[in-house]
Protein backbone atom coordinates (compact mmCIF):
# COMPACT_ATOMS: atom_id res chain seq x y z
CA UNK A 1 0.00 0.00 0.00
CA UNK A 2 1.53 3.38 -1.00
CA UNK A 3 2.63 5.52 1.91
CA UNK A 4 0.14 8.39 1.47
CA UNK A 5 -2.67 5.94 0.70
CA UNK A 6 -1.92 4.15 3.99
CA UNK A 7 -2.30 7.39 5.95
CA UNK A 8 -5.52 8.18 4.10
CA UNK A 9 -6.95 4.73 4.79
CA UNK A 10 -6.31 5.10 8.52
CA UNK A 11 -8.48 8.21 8.48
CA UNK A 12 -11.37 7.10 6.29
CA UNK A 13 -11.78 3.37 6.94
CA UNK A 14 -14.48 3.77 9.65
CA UNK A 15 -16.75 5.55 7.17
CA UNK A 16 -16.55 2.69 4.67
CA UNK A 17 -18.82 0.68 6.97
CA UNK A 18 -22.38 1.59 6.00
CA UNK A 19 -23.44 1.30 9.66
CA UNK A 20 -20.63 3.50 10.99
CA UNK A 21 -23.00 5.98 12.64
CA UNK A 22 -24.75 3.36 14.79
CA UNK A 23 -21.44 1.67 15.67
CA UNK A 24 -19.35 4.76 16.43
CA UNK A 25 -21.68 7.37 17.91
CA UNK A 26 -21.35 6.16 21.53
CA UNK A 27 -17.56 6.66 21.56
CA UNK A 28 -17.39 10.47 21.15
CA UNK A 29 -20.52 10.89 23.26
CA UNK A 30 -18.98 9.06 26.22
CA UNK A 31 -15.65 10.86 25.72
CA UNK A 32 -17.48 14.20 25.80
CA UNK A 33 -18.88 13.63 29.29
CA UNK A 34 -16.17 14.77 31.77
CA UNK A 35 -17.23 12.43 34.57
CA UNK A 36 -16.83 9.50 32.17
CA UNK A 37 -13.40 10.58 30.92
CA UNK A 38 -11.50 7.65 32.45
CA UNK A 39 -14.18 5.18 31.38
CA UNK A 40 -14.03 6.48 27.80
CA UNK A 41 -10.27 5.89 27.60
CA UNK A 42 -10.68 2.34 28.91
CA UNK A 43 -13.61 1.73 26.56
CA UNK A 44 -11.73 3.07 23.54
CA UNK A 45 -8.77 0.83 24.30
CA UNK A 46 -11.13 -2.16 24.35
CA UNK A 47 -12.79 -0.95 21.14
CA UNK A 48 -9.42 -0.62 19.44
CA UNK A 49 -8.51 -4.17 20.45
CA UNK A 50 -11.68 -5.49 18.80
CA UNK A 51 -10.88 -3.51 15.67
CA UNK A 52 -7.31 -4.83 15.60
CA UNK A 53 -8.65 -8.41 15.71
CA UNK A 54 -10.93 -7.74 12.75
CA UNK A 55 -8.29 -6.06 10.60
CA UNK A 56 -5.81 -8.83 11.43
CA UNK A 57 -8.28 -11.27 9.87
CA UNK A 58 -8.75 -9.10 6.78
CA UNK A 59 -12.00 -7.30 7.68
CA UNK A 60 -12.48 -3.53 8.08
CA UNK A 61 -16.03 -3.89 9.38
CA UNK A 62 -16.45 -1.93 12.60
CA UNK A 63 -17.20 -3.95 15.73
CA UNK A 64 -20.66 -3.53 17.25
CA UNK A 65 -20.69 -1.38 20.37
CA UNK A 66 -20.53 -3.78 23.32
CA UNK A 67 -19.59 -1.67 26.36
CA UNK A 68 -19.14 -4.40 28.99
CA UNK A 69 -16.75 -6.68 27.01
CA UNK A 70 -14.89 -3.64 25.72
CA UNK A 71 -14.50 -2.20 29.21
CA UNK A 72 -13.20 -5.54 30.49
CA UNK A 73 -10.65 -5.85 27.69
CA UNK A 74 -9.65 -2.21 27.94
CA UNK A 75 -9.16 -2.47 31.70
CA UNK A 76 -7.00 -5.59 31.28
CA UNK A 77 -4.81 -3.85 28.72
CA UNK A 78 -4.45 -0.77 30.92
CA UNK A 79 -3.50 -2.85 33.96
CA UNK A 80 -0.79 -4.68 32.02
CA UNK A 81 0.50 -1.42 30.54
CA UNK A 82 0.61 0.21 33.97
CA UNK A 83 2.55 -2.82 35.20
CA UNK A 84 5.13 -2.07 32.51
CA UNK A 85 5.33 1.53 33.74
CA UNK A 86 6.15 0.50 37.33
CA UNK A 87 9.20 -1.50 36.30
CA UNK A 88 11.54 1.51 35.79
CA UNK A 89 10.64 2.58 39.32
CA UNK A 90 11.83 -0.81 40.56
CA UNK A 91 15.05 -0.45 38.56
CA UNK A 92 15.60 3.00 40.04
CA UNK A 93 15.04 1.56 43.51
CA UNK A 94 17.71 -1.07 42.86
CA UNK A 95 20.08 1.68 41.72
CA UNK A 96 19.22 3.73 44.80
CA UNK A 97 17.71 6.65 42.87
CA UNK A 98 13.99 6.11 43.47
CA UNK A 99 11.30 3.68 44.51
CA UNK A 100 8.75 1.42 42.81
CA UNK A 101 6.30 4.31 42.61
CA UNK A 102 8.97 6.72 41.45
CA UNK A 103 7.73 6.95 37.87
CA UNK A 104 4.20 7.93 38.85
CA UNK A 105 5.43 10.35 41.54
CA UNK A 106 7.92 12.01 39.20
CA UNK A 107 5.38 12.24 36.40
CA UNK A 108 2.89 13.87 38.78
CA UNK A 109 5.50 16.38 39.98
CA UNK A 110 6.43 17.31 36.40
CA UNK A 111 2.79 17.81 35.41
CA UNK A 112 1.90 19.86 38.49
CA UNK A 113 5.12 21.80 39.17
CA UNK A 114 6.89 21.79 35.82
CA UNK A 115 10.10 20.14 34.68
CA UNK A 116 12.43 22.84 36.05
CA UNK A 117 10.96 22.68 39.55
CA UNK A 118 11.09 18.89 39.51
CA UNK A 119 14.74 18.86 38.36
CA UNK A 120 15.78 21.26 41.14
CA UNK A 121 14.14 19.09 43.80
CA UNK A 122 15.90 15.94 42.62
CA UNK A 123 19.39 14.75 43.56
CA UNK A 124 22.19 15.10 41.03
CA UNK A 125 21.37 11.70 39.55
CA UNK A 126 18.05 12.80 38.03
CA UNK A 127 19.62 12.47 34.59
CA UNK A 128 20.20 8.78 35.31
CA UNK A 129 16.56 8.48 36.37
CA UNK A 130 15.40 9.96 33.06
CA UNK A 131 17.77 7.66 31.17
CA UNK A 132 16.27 4.63 32.92
CA UNK A 133 12.74 5.78 32.11
CA UNK A 134 13.50 6.50 28.45
CA UNK A 135 15.43 3.29 27.93
CA UNK A 136 12.67 1.23 29.45
CA UNK A 137 10.06 3.10 27.42
CA UNK A 138 11.86 2.28 24.17
CA UNK A 139 11.97 -1.39 25.19
CA UNK A 140 8.58 -1.84 26.83
CA UNK A 141 6.42 0.02 24.29
CA UNK A 142 6.95 -2.46 21.43
CA UNK A 143 6.97 -5.40 23.87
CA UNK A 144 3.52 -4.43 25.16
CA UNK A 145 2.20 -3.93 21.63
CA UNK A 146 3.63 -7.29 20.59
CA UNK A 147 1.77 -8.87 23.49
CA UNK A 148 -1.44 -7.15 22.44
CA UNK A 149 -1.01 -8.44 18.88
CA UNK A 150 -0.41 -11.98 20.14
CA UNK A 151 -3.48 -11.65 22.36
CA UNK A 152 -5.57 -10.45 19.40
CA UNK A 153 -4.41 -13.34 17.23
CA UNK A 154 -4.61 -16.10 19.84
CA UNK A 155 -7.42 -14.93 22.14
CA UNK A 156 -5.25 -15.84 25.13
CA UNK A 157 -4.77 -12.83 27.44
CA UNK A 158 -1.85 -14.51 29.18
CA UNK A 159 0.29 -13.80 26.11
CA UNK A 160 0.35 -10.20 27.34
CA UNK A 161 2.51 -11.34 30.25
CA UNK A 162 5.03 -13.38 28.26
CA UNK A 163 7.58 -10.59 27.83
CA UNK A 164 10.38 -12.79 26.34
CA UNK A 165 8.10 -14.15 23.59
CA UNK A 166 6.72 -10.68 22.94
CA UNK A 167 10.21 -9.24 22.66
CA UNK A 168 11.21 -11.96 20.20
CA UNK A 169 8.14 -11.25 18.09
CA UNK A 170 9.15 -7.58 17.96
CA UNK A 171 12.71 -8.46 16.95
CA UNK A 172 11.54 -10.84 14.20
CA UNK A 173 9.19 -8.23 12.75
CA UNK A 174 11.16 -5.08 13.56
CA UNK A 175 10.79 -3.77 9.98
CA UNK A 176 7.01 -3.95 10.25
CA UNK A 177 7.10 -2.21 13.62
CA UNK A 178 9.33 0.53 12.21
CA UNK A 179 6.78 1.29 9.51
CA UNK A 180 4.03 1.30 12.14
CA UNK A 181 5.91 3.86 14.26
CA UNK A 182 6.47 6.11 11.25
CA UNK A 183 2.74 6.04 10.51
CA UNK A 184 2.00 6.54 14.22
CA UNK A 185 4.17 9.67 14.42
CA UNK A 186 2.68 11.15 11.24
CA UNK A 187 -0.88 10.45 12.36
CA UNK A 188 -0.13 11.98 15.77
CA UNK A 189 1.22 15.10 14.07
CA UNK A 190 -1.91 15.24 11.92
CA UNK A 191 -4.12 15.02 15.01
CA UNK A 192 -2.05 17.75 16.68
CA UNK A 193 -2.48 20.04 13.67
CA UNK A 194 -6.23 19.39 13.62
CA UNK A 195 -6.35 20.16 17.35
CA UNK A 196 -4.51 23.42 16.71
CA UNK A 197 -7.06 24.44 14.09
CA UNK A 198 -9.94 23.56 16.41
CA UNK A 199 -8.34 25.47 19.30
CA UNK A 200 -7.75 28.50 17.08
CA UNK A 201 -11.46 28.79 16.35
CA UNK A 202 -12.21 29.24 20.04
CA UNK A 203 -15.48 27.34 20.07
CA UNK A 204 -13.75 24.26 18.69
CA UNK A 205 -11.49 24.24 21.73
CA UNK A 206 -14.19 22.31 23.58
CA UNK A 207 -13.98 19.55 20.97
CA UNK A 208 -10.20 19.08 21.23
CA UNK A 209 -10.17 16.45 24.02
CA UNK A 210 -12.94 14.38 22.41
CA UNK A 211 -11.45 14.61 18.93
CA UNK A 212 -7.94 13.82 20.14
CA UNK A 213 -8.87 10.71 22.12
CA UNK A 214 -11.23 9.27 19.50
CA UNK A 215 -8.99 10.09 16.52
CA UNK A 216 -5.95 8.57 18.25
CA UNK A 217 -7.60 5.23 19.05
CA UNK A 218 -9.43 4.94 15.73
CA UNK A 219 -6.38 5.69 13.56
CA UNK A 220 -3.95 3.58 15.57
CA UNK A 221 -6.45 0.69 15.48
CA UNK A 222 -5.99 0.57 11.73
CA UNK A 223 -2.19 0.63 11.88
CA UNK A 224 -2.01 -1.92 14.70
CA UNK A 225 -4.47 -4.11 12.84
CA UNK A 226 -2.34 -4.03 9.69
CA UNK A 227 0.71 -4.83 11.79
CA UNK A 228 -1.10 -7.80 13.34
CA UNK A 229 -2.20 -8.97 9.87
CA UNK A 230 1.39 -8.91 8.60
CA UNK A 231 2.55 -10.87 11.64
CA UNK A 232 -0.29 -13.35 11.16
CA UNK A 233 0.43 -13.76 7.43
CA UNK A 234 4.13 -14.27 8.10
CA UNK A 235 3.32 -16.90 10.71
CA UNK A 236 0.95 -18.69 8.35
CA UNK A 237 3.53 -18.64 5.55
CA UNK A 238 6.22 -20.09 7.81
CA UNK A 239 3.87 -22.91 8.83
CA UNK A 240 2.98 -23.72 5.21
CA UNK A 241 6.55 -23.59 3.88
CA UNK A 242 7.83 -26.79 5.55
CA UNK A 243 4.77 -28.69 4.32
CA UNK A 244 5.22 -27.39 0.80
CA UNK A 245 8.88 -28.36 0.88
Amino acid sequence: MPFIEGIKQSLIYPFEDRDWVSKLWPLPLIAAIPVLGLISVILLKGWRFEMVKRIAQGSHELPPFRPIPMLKTGALLWVVMMGHMFIPGVLCSILGIGGPLGFVADLYDILTEGFSAWAKSQPSDWLLTILVYLTWGVISFPVFQSGMIRYALSGDWKTLLNAPANFLLFVRHAHYFLKFYIYWVLLSLGIFLADSVLAFTGIGLLLVPVFTVCAYYITTAHELGLLARKVNNTKAASEIAPTAA
